[in-house]
């Protein structure tokens, strides 16, 4: 299951294009096509939000330590911007 990472700056970067944590989530759920990978590593995905607006979503994957687990856990995405 894909968990996302959220933090004040990208919550803020969205909000600026009018776009909430759930329009974002479910646009990269509802994606249309496949991932593409960008020169720096992170990837491109568009995608449609609840509303039916199509988006552009950049992000990447990213590791979080899970202290009860003493492991890194991988299906983590952070957004970095969207809209």
């Amino acid at each position: 299951m894909i968990r996302f990472k959220w933090k004040e700056w990208n919550l803020d970067k969205i909000a600026a294009h009018g776009l909430s944590r759930e329009d974002v989530e479910t646009a990269y759920d509802r994606r249309l096509g496949l991932h593409q990978e960008r020169a720096d590593g992170s990837y491109l995905t568009l995608g449609v939000t609840p509303a039916g607006r199509v988006i552009a979503i950049i992000w990447r994957y990213d590791q979080e330590f899970d202290a009860l687990a003493d492991s890194f856990e991988e299906d983590l995405v952070f957004i970095i911007t969207a809209y």
